[in-house]
């Protein structure tokens, strides 16, 4: 006599959406990240259809390697042992 042969199933493998269904816990803990990504994406599109695309076009301008990027502190401020006992 032979074994009747049983489909091999592995740990992982694609999830059916009757599956997912299934898992109340699952669905449960994506319905939040689920509904922010579609109130994100319904915003854009209300923007998109009133104000149309963007005009940011800060990409398009070359970069001044010589320009300041940062101006070091003034020599006004005490350094942070200077200023006094601390509370106790």
């Amino acid at each position: 006599m032979q074994a009747a042969e049983t489909p091999q199933t592995f740990p992982i493998d694609l999830a059916k959406a009757q599956d997912l269904a299934a898992h109340p816990l699952a669905l449960l803990l994506l319905t939040p990240f689920i509904l922010i990504f579609l109130w994100a994406a319904w915003l854009e599109i209300r923007r998109w259809w009133l104000y149309g695309p963007s005009r940011n076009k800060r990409a398009d301008f070359p970069i001044d390697e010589s320009a300041p990027s940062y101006e070091d502190p003034t020599s006004d401020s005490k350094p942070s042992g200077a200023a006094g006992p601390g509370r106790k």
